[in-house]
């Protein structure tokens, strides 16, 4: 029932502050609002009206401390969230730029792979020249070997004497007299 009359009481003062109420109705209304209040001073009504007596303000000054503490609290989680994401941000960053620096590595090593791939073509492509070569190389020397074998089985016809000629110039010496006169030491001439 009080929370009526005090409901009633500031009703009273919206009608009496309203700028479209005329003065009587002004003097009206504040009547009725001292008749209601009963003389009690403005404060008391706006904190009972409120719901404030002292015991309740502690209540409330208790309240606004744990939503003050639970707000601390939260901005602490806050920036620690915060400071995660930062956190996981830069190991991402981190990651995609080693990630660039791998693709660069692997790119490197793909076009060596490729050199190297090129060079051993071109290394089996010049051994199948060669060997092809060698095989003729070798064919020719089997040949030339098959043909110097008959030779060697067959009587040589060819005189000794140019051979005969060049010997005793190259054995000569400088105090021996020339090569076709003979010497004591030689009383017949060299023949094969």
């Amino acid at each position: 029932m009080e929370r009526n009359r005090w409901e009633t009481a500031i009703r009273c003062l919206e009608i009496a502050v309203h700028p479209a109420t005329d003065d009587r109705e002004v003097l009206a209304a504040i009547n009725g609002f001292r008749r209601t209040a009963q003389n009690a001073p403005l404060r008391q009504l706006c904190r009972e009206f409120a719901g404030s007596s002292p015991s309740s303000a502690s209540a409330v000054t208790d309240e606004l401390q744990r939503l003050a503490r639970e707000t601390l609290a939260l901005r602490q989680k806050l920036e620690e969230a915060e400071a995660s994401r930062k956190a996981v941000l830069q190991r991402l960053r981190d990651a995609e730029q080693r990630g660039d620096e791998i693709g660069e590595e692997l790119l490197a090593a793909e076009q060596r792979a490729d050199d190297a791939e090129r060079r051993l073509a071109e290394f089996r492509g010049a051994y199948g020249r060669i060997s092809g070569n060698l095989g003729h190389e070798n064919d020719d020397l089997r040949r030339a070997l098959a043909d110097a074998r008959r030779n060697l089985t067959q009587p040589i016809h060819e005189p000794v004497a140019p051979f005969q000629a060049a010997l005793n110039a190259a054995l000569q010496r400088p105090d021996q007299p020339p090569a076709g006169q003979p010497t004591a030491l030689t009383s017949h001439p060299w023949t094969a």
